[in-house]
């Protein structure tokens, strides 16, 4: 099997030795744990000291119930002090009954020789405290593995080409060098999505096995035993409904009625759903932010293996795939651009629309995903409408095609599986 590391390393090795505690945020078996191991190897061989806590694991050992505690038992265990300090990896920290307080109480003794590094997999039991380590943390997210990451695997090389969305002669080089492997992996990972598990595995059974498995898992551990939900039946309708509606606008009260499921309750489920990395809810494009709160927004899976998972519907052939399939991956490449909140849609009152807009740095990026064959595709109505109100704002437009190529009216228009290779800032 190819090691593949992450895009996520090197910008977390930067705060090593920084005072910050490292927190590393991700959906569970999304490959955290290898992450810290991988980490800690590194620094043990650099002739670091370290430790390393699997907090689910360990729950019934007393020193959990205070960090005072805790911290005297790292002091009769490990030999640290300022000038040789302590590594410490705290792995699925969500599991404390209040890990904000034990980290911020541990933090402020971390002067006296540690320096800490957690995980967890749930933004909500993370955010139990008012403010989670206010000016006491750096965070990162680490996503499953993203599609430059699964090229890598799939190909065996260190590093992925990345391209200028206006070079178009090194983006035809590109495409018409590696079209056949480049439409064989965009199947293969807008099936199975980038769960590590399920990409080292052979076979679309063993695959299916691993992605069942993966999500019984979230149920079992996250959901159940961690929100204490008793209802998990509707919880996992609501998963197969979200699935079936990934790409398109989400009614709260429709589902709310479908599911027989009080709308409050509903609610709670999608913060739940998206605190947890499962689903994200993406919010539509305004200049009055409260107009932006109160519209529909569109759901996406923050991981297409979970639509593979529920409706087991699509094995491939690239010039079949879904439209809305598609989309989603396009939303899963943007988050390794781009922070969530900077993603958004554009509609009109008459459902005109524009798949993705795109703020950051005062610009915007315009993104319409039309996955079909031919030259014949032209820029809609939507891009031009949107530019004329925002015209200052747009930097890009780009188009997602299926196969065709072509820079031509101040617009790119690009087949989906080249659409990750391009340089978005």
């Amino acid at each position: 099997m190819n090691i593949v590391h992450r895009d996520i390393e090197e910008r977390v090795r930067e705060w090593l030795y920084e005072p910050q505690i490292i927190l590393i945020k991700g959906a569970r078996r999304a490959g955290k744990t290898t992450l810290l191991h991988l980490l800690k190897n590194e620094l043990e061989k650099g002739g670091e000291k370290t430790a390393y806590f699997a907090v689910d694991q360990l729950l019934y050992e007393p020193f959990w119930k205070a960090s005072s505690i805790f911290y005297n038992f790292l002091q009769n265990e490990y030999d640290f002090s300022p000038n040789l300090p302590l590594f410490l990896f705290l792995d699925e920290i969500q599991y404390l009954d209040d890990p904000g307080i034990f980290l911020k109480t541990l933090y402020d003794l971390s002067a006296k020789g540690l320096k800490i590094l957690v995980t967890g997999s749930s933004t909500l039991e993370l955010s139990k405290t008012r403010e989670f380590l206010p000016g006491r943390k750096i965070e990162f997210v680490l996503e499953r593995f993203s599609f430059l990451e699964f090229w890598r695997f799939h190909t065996g090389k260190k590093e992925a080409p990345s391209f200028e969305p206006r070079d178009i002669k090194s983006l035809k080089d590109f495409y018409m060098a590696f079209s056949n492997r480049l439409e064989e992996a965009f199947i293969e990972y807008l099936t199975w999505g980038g769960y590590p598990e399920v990409i080292g595995v052979q076979g679309k059974d063993k695959k299916g096995v691993m992605l069942k498995n993966i999500l019984n898992t979230y149920l079992e551990k996250d959901v159940a035993a961690l929100f204490h939900l008793q209802n998990i039946s509707n919880f996992n309708k609501l998963i197969r409904l979200l699935s079936s509606q990934a790409g398109q606008l989400l009614n709260k009260k429709e589902l709310s009625s479908t599911l027989g499921m009080h709308f409050n309750t509903l609610v709670s489920y999608l913060d739940l759903l998206s605190g947890t990395f499962i689903f994200d809810f993406v919010t539509p494009f305004f200049s009055n932010i409260r107009k932006e709160l109160s519209k529909m927004p569109k759901v996406y899976a923050r991981d297409i293996g979970i639509i593979q998972c529920v409706r087991p519907d699509f094995y491939g052939d690239y010039r079949l795939a879904d439209g809305h399939r598609v989309e989603n991956f396009v939303y899963r490449h943007l988050l390794e651009y781009f922070d969530q909140h900077e993603i958004h849609f554009y509609r009109k009152r008459g459902g005109a629309e524009i798949d993705f807009v795109v703020l950051y740095d005062a610009v915007a990026i315009l993104i319409e995903v039309k996955f079909r064959k031919g030259k014949q595709i032209r820029c809609p109505k939507a891009m031009k409408n949107f530019e004329e109100l925002y015209g200052d704002m747009v930097r890009q437009r780009i188009i997602v095609t299926q196969d065709y190529l072509a820079f031509k009216e101040e617009t790119l228009f690009i087949p989906a599986p080249l659409f990750p290779f391009l340089r978005l800032k």
